[in-house]
């Protein structure tokens, strides 16, 4: 038994030396650059005609203060919707999912908001009445994609003690995620050459979406879960004819 578990031992601390540790370079996207995209798309509103017991009206709505909140255990999104609906108006907290995935192939990483349902009612003889309900995340059908880290590459120039220069390439290889408190982290190793090294393209474009880079020569990756939110009515108020 004792040379069992000295065996097993002297395994665990040959797999903890050989394995590797990525510490090299690390980058951080935050969650307030992912807010000013979203923020720079502008107003998202609708405007339509509805029937509902035989009556007609017309209804609006609008969505104001847009947010996505990257967590640890799960990011999500939410707004406030308002919405003017026949004889009433009023405002409701719309509270969603967000996926955070990154596609290592072509090293992007994508934020999209895969659910945000509220509830668009009118009121008919003091009764609350359901027109439809709105689906904010068709509105947002492409996921917002970001430079990977592997994006990265940088060189340094050094002084030899001839007082010959040479060039040293780097470029990030292996990569790990870490979601943080509002921030998405990425661990990676990275290659170091004195000869260039071959940039690492996209084995095939990404779908139809919009890039953004979060400066010129930085980028990101990410992976987590969605976790549902409810929708909270905050106010209702009728409109005295």
């Amino acid at each position: 038994m004792r040379f069992i578990l000295l065996f097993l031992l002297f395994c665990n601390l040959i797999h903890s030396q050989t394995k590797t540790v990525l510490n090299d370079f690390s980058f951080t996207l935050h969650e307030d650059l992912v807010n000013k995209v979203l923020l720079a798309i502008g107003t998202v509103s609708s405007t339509n005609e509805y029937e509902v017991m035989f009556i007609k009206g017309k209804y609006h709505w609008k969505m104001v203060n847009p947010k996505i909140l990257i967590r640890p255990d799960s990011s999500y999104f939410t707004c406030d919707a308002f919405v003017d609906a026949g004889p009433i108006n009023y405002s409701t907290t719309v509270n969603g999912d967000v996926k955070i995935a990154y596609d290592k192939p072509n090293d992007k990483i994508s934020i999209k908001i895969t659910r945000a349902i509220f509830e668009l009612y009118t009121v008919i003889l003091d009764k609350k009445v359901h027109i439809k309900d709105i689906h904010l995340e068709e509105k947002f059908k492409d996921p917002f994609l970001f430079d990977g880290p592997k994006s990265y590459g940088t060189s340094v120039d050094v002084t030899l003690p001839d007082s010959a220069k040479k060039t040293i390439y780097i470029q990030p290889n292996e990569c790990v995620l870490n979601i943080k408190w509002r921030e998405v982290c990425a661990i990676c190793e990275v290659t170091v050459s004195d000869k260039p090294l071959k940039p690492q393209t996209p084995i095939t474009p990404p779908k139809s979406s919009t890039t953004y880079k979060s400066t010129p020569e930085s980028k990101i990756s990410a992976t987590v879960q969605p976790k549902p939110k409810a929708t909270e009515t905050k106010t209702v108020t009728p409109q005295k004819k």
